[in-house]
């Protein structure tokens, strides 16, 4: 296991990556924040360089000290080799399977291996595959599809109002992912839609430290108006403008968002996957 620090390196490793989209997203995604003044202090590991055959993103072992804590314990993982991975994830270097973690890639064929090794350490994964979306850029003829709502103007979250987005968040909703949420809207892009006059927004779409669209909301009431695809669209504009890659996923049972990623311009591309781990010690 080698931790990449070179900042020369590290630009070819994205580089290289881009060529294995989308199955390489959210781990070049996390790179791009890495290499664009690393907020959440992100360690790339590759098991060897430079034939590199997997690679993962994740926070230094010593800063993920709750072992209860999967929002800080996350890895982005991708892998060419799943065979090889094995070695990779085995190494107490690379993955620390005594805590609460979870992984995120865009490759299902990942999850024999995952659950392999995490059965070692006392648990299976828990797996959840949702559908992915992406698209290359952003142009002119996508201002087009923004809708304009009379009562409706855009602007951004404050990290203070976390609270709000946990709430209807449907991998949240607990003391720590509201402030894991905060901290992404104090250092990453998000979008949201207020009525005019009045503070609370109606509508949000957020970004995080692998550079995904997440935690999109609209209020029942303007629904099926075009406010959640404008948010994507408005938020899409302003991660290009980054050279962010511009992805997001769709539980397979939402419809209503599918609809509106679709009518954003974001064709279905793959699956996106989380694998929780919790081992049983705890």
């Amino acid at each position: 296991m080698l931790v990449l620090t070179c900042a020369s390196k590290l630009s070819a490793l994205r580089r290289l990556l881009t060529h294995s989209f989308p199955e390489s997203l959210k781990v070049c995604g996390a790179l791009h924040h890495v290499i664009d003044k690393n907020p959440f202090g992100l360690q790339v590991l590759v098991d060897q360089w430079p034939d590199f055959t997997s690679v993962i993103c994740r926070p230094p072992l010593e800063d993920m000290k709750d072992p209860e804590d999967p929002y800080t314990n996350t890895y982005f993982l991708f892998s060419k080799d799943p065979q090889g991975l094995r070695h990779f994830l085995q190494d107490p270097q690379t993955v620390n399977w005594k805590q609460q973690l979870q992984i995120q890639g865009c490759q299902p064929a990942l999850t024999g291996v995952l659950q392999e090794v995490s059965s070692k350490h006392g648990s299976q994964m828990q797996t959840t595959s949702n559908l992915l979306y992406m698209r290359d850029g952003i142009n002119d003829e996508d201002l087009e599809k923004m809708s304009k709502i009379s009562d409706l103007q855009f602007s951004s979250l404050s990290p203070e109002e976390a609270f709000l987005v946990n709430e209807v968040w449907a991998m949240g909703g607990n003391t720590i992912s509201e402030r894991y949420v905060g901290k992404c809207l104090q250092n990453f892009p998000n979008v949201c839609a207020r009525r005019f006059g009045v503070g609370n927004p109606v509508a949000w779409t957020m970004s995080e430290q692998s550079c995904e669209m997440r935690m999109g909301y609209t209020d029942k009431a303007y629904r099926n108006q075009g406010v959640f695809r404008t948010s994507i669209i408005r938020l899409a504009m302003q991660l290009n403008a980054r050279g962010s890659p511009l992805y997001c996923h769709v539980a397979p049972d939402n419809k209503q968002s599918q609809a509106a990623t679709l009518g954003a311009g974001f064709p279905l591309v793959g699956r996106w996957q989380q694998w929780k781990f919790q081992p049983l010690l705890l």
